[in-house]
């Protein structure tokens, strides 16, 4: 549970907030600290899963949902929007744009997974893009039921943009309906613990 960045090592002082470190980092961004301000930035890594996300949306010609975790992941995913010449709106913690995408104003709603699982209608689209994971399995399926309701008459789509290592843990850990942080704690204490 340390990384090393560019000569840099990002540490934290439990389990869950190294992880949450290392799943930033899997969508491309770190945030950077300022030890005499406190101030925090996020600085952009790599642009890898953003530019999956933005080729997968280019080649799609319908309403979908994007889910992320971070603010910087939902950075990401507007510009990935913006870079397959899709039109995208927000559903978080900081704006609320749902309806716009409902009235199909926007092509792509991006959501914030806790935002975006609880009690809304996204049966506008079948197709759900998980940029990011949370470590919740009930807003994991809460986000994945917003598209099954009685108005859905589409099968629908599921889809993970999943880096190597981390996010592929936590995808294992809620595919097998277990809890994140202690499933990949467990995996590490076992001795498996590279992480790509």
């Amino acid at each position: 549970f340390v990384a090393e960045v560019q000569g840099g090592v990002v540490t934290a002082a439990n389990a869950g907030v190294k992880l949450l470190r290392l799943q930033q980092l899997c969508g491309g961004s770190l945030t950077v600290r300022d030890m005499e301000s406190d101030e925090r930035t996020a600085t952009i890594v790599s642009t890898a899963k953003e530019d999956a996300l933005a080729e997968t949306l280019a080649d799609l010609d319908e309403p979908v949902v994007v889910f992320c975790r971070f603010h910087s992941d939902l950075d990401a995913a507007h510009r990935a929007a913006m870079a397959a010449g899709r039109s995208s709106v927000e559903h978080s913690g900081r704006t609320h744009d749902l309806a716009e995408w409902q009235a199909g104003n926007a092509q792509v709603l991006v959501a914030q997974i806790q935002a975006g699982g609880l009690g809304i209608d996204l049966t506008r689209a079948r197709m759900a893009i998980f940029y990011s994971l949370g470590f919740s399995l009930v807003d994991y399926d809460q986000a994945r039921a917003r598209f099954l309701g009685p108005r859905q008459t589409r099968p629908v789509t599921y889809e993970h943009l999943l880096a190597g290592g981390i996010d592929e843990y936590v995808m294992a850990a809620l595919a097998a309906r277990q809890e994140v942080v202690a499933a990949i704690v467990r995996r590490f204490q076992k001795g498996n613990n590279t992480v790509d």
